[in-house]
Order: structure tokens, then C-alpha cells, then sequence
């Protein structure tokens, strides 16, 4: 069997033959395991009642060589994004959530947006964003991919975009597997994928076969993803740093939204035609509410 890599995954599977003193820390780290990136040996074994020999003695057992190998393991889950290892348990304490008062965590919470927006946007160079926005005017077809959390980026990207041309596919399809979305993807093409932290494998890969079959790439992530980069034409790095467990996605959604509004500009002419076209047919058919608007004003349902 394969050994396990991650700390919970070894503890759990040591954990039945620990002593009752590395037991205690077990437990203390199964809980909040990303505490070990800011904790040292000796504090830890404090905290959960033991000794810091007790506590070398348990890190060996699990299979590393020193505190240091856990703590860089650790760090490295921690940029990864993992909520388990981005938990403390000074959380739940007296300083914990649940004490602090609602305006500090609206305050702290606008801080950390408005310096994810700020360091997100003035990253970009106008150059590339140009660059960008031409390949997906001029493209033949427009593929976007998203996974997990970035599902709901692409599933906006795309929406948006098609407004404005056509031939935009969201990948991947529902029913379908891989191979039958990627097989049409060529040098006319572009693929952009949005890659937020946490990436599953398939991300690497659907771009090594686009960029095989000569698709240009616009690769949208977070600054985790350095060597996921490599394979991309361009990339744009989102900030998605947040005071809770949960990454942000508002300076993302900001990109998205810019590369939208550049490329309506960039083909104002194509883009407010189709979009005409498109608001002729929710009338014909029926679509939408265009007078929800008098209702909010008058608190009546208008004559249709």
C-alpha cells in the first residue's frame, strides 16, 4: 500500500499504537494541523500537555526527519489553500471568531479585498491585457475551463462572452469526458483556463494538449501557480487572500469583468449588434421581466 504523505493522513494511521503522551498531540493536530506553521516543537507539546521530547519522538514515528520537514510540508498545504491546514485553534479561543465584534470583521474583511483588488489589477500589464483581448476577438472558438471553485468563474466568463461572439464552450461538458471536448481544439483557438488554488490534475493536462494542438492559452490563478504558468501564452495572477478559512474570489470576478469590457470595446460594432439580436429574442420569447423595475417602484404587478 501506499504510504500516506499528509500529517493527518499519518497520524491517522499510526494513531491506534501512539503512547498516551504523543496520543494528546495527535489529537491537538488532527484538529488544527496548519498550526504547526507558526508554532514551535516546544509550544505545541505545551499546548496539547506533553513534553517536547514526547513530541520529536511522534514526529519521527510518523516518518519525518525533523520538526523542520513537517513545517515546511505544512506551509506548503497552507499556500496550496487547504481550509484543514489554513484552521487555528486560536480560532476558537478567546480571541476566536465568535468574539469579535461584527464591524471589526466587515473592516478587516474590506482591507483584505481592497488590497486583493489593488495588487491584483495594478499587476497586469496593459500590454498583455491587449494581447489577450485580441486573441479572443480574432479567435475561431473561445474554450473555457473551470474545476471545483473556478467552475463558477469559467461558468460566468463564458455566459459573458457570449453576449458578445459566438462559438464560447464551457469544458467540461456535462456527460461528456475529456478527450471529446479537447479533440476540435486548434491553432485558431483559445483556451482559457481558470485555475484557482486546490487545482485537480486535469488542469495541467488540458493545457499541455492545447498548447500541443497550438491553441493559445490565457491561464487565470492565484500565485500559487508557478509551474501550472509555464505552459500558459499569458497569465493573470488574482489575489484571493481573506481574514476567513475561504479564499476570495472578488478580484478575480474584477478580471473577468475587465476582460469583458475590454473586448466589447475592442469590437463595439460585432458585439452591441449580437447583443441587440440577443435582447430582440428574450422579448419575443418572453423572457424576462423588463418591467420588474415598476414593480419595485409602485409595489404593483404592471399590465402585460
Amino acid at each position: 500500500m501506499k504510504e500516506p504523505q499528509s500529517l493527518e493522513a499519518r497520524i491517522q494511521a499510526h494513531y491506534e499504537e501512539l503512547p498516551p503522551a504523543e496520543k494528546r498531540l495527535g489529537d491537538l493536530l488532527l484538529g488544527f494541523p496548519g498550526d504547526i506553521a507558526t508554532y514551535s516543537a516546544g509550544e505545541l507539546a505545551e499546548a496539547a500537555g506533553t513534553s517536547r521530547a514526547a513530541a520529536t519522538r511522534f514526529f519521527q514515528r510518523l516518518g519525518y526527519k525533523d520538526f523542520n520537514e513537517v513545517r515546511l510540508q505544512v506551509r506548503e498545504a497552507k499556500r496550496w489553500g487547504s481550509p484543514v491546514y489554513l484552521s487555528s485553534a486560536s480560532r476558537l479561543d478567546g480571541q476566536g471568531a465568535d468574539k469579535v465584534m461584527p464591524s471589526q470583521s466587515v473592516a478587516d474583511h474590506l482591507d483584505q479585498e481592497v488590497d486583493n483588488l489593488t495588487r491584483t489589477l495594478e499587476a497586469i500589464r496593459p500590454d498583455a491585457l491587449r494581447d489577450v483581448v485580441d486573441a479572443m476577438a480574432g479567435a475561431r472558438r473561445v474554450h473555457v475551463v473551470g474545476f471545483r471553485n473556478s467552475r463558477m468563474l469559467a461558468l460566468y466568463l463564458q455566459r459573458q462572452l457570449l453576449l458578445m461572439r459566438p462559438d464560447v464552450s464551457l469544458l467540461p461538458q456535462s456527460g461528456q469526458t475529456l478527450g471529446e471536448d479537447l479533440v476540435d481544439i486548434g491553432e485558431q483557438d483559445v483556451l482559457v483556463m481558470i485555475g484557482m488554488r486546490r487545482r485537480v490534475g486535469a488542469v495541467t493536462r488540458i493545457m499541455e494538449i492545447a498548447r500541443a494542438q497550438g491553441a493559445k492559452i490565457l491561464l487565470i490563478t492565484d500565485p500559487s501557480a508557478t509551474r501550472t504558468a509555464r505552459l500558459a501564452t499569458w497569465t493573470l495572477t488574482c489575489q484571493v487572500r481573506s481574514p476567513s478559512l475561504l479564499d476570495s474570489y472578488a478580484a478575480a470576478m474584477s478580471v473577468l469583468n475587465l476582460l469583458c469590457s475590454l473586448l466589447f470595446r475592442r469590437a463595439m460594432k460585432e458585439g452591441y449588434e449580437r447583443l441587440r439580436r440577443v435582447e430582440t429574442l428574450h422579448e419575443e420569447l418572453d423572457e424576462l421581466d423588463a418591467f420588474a423595475w415598476l414593480t419595485e417602484e409602485s409595489g404593483q404587478c404592471p399590465d402585460r
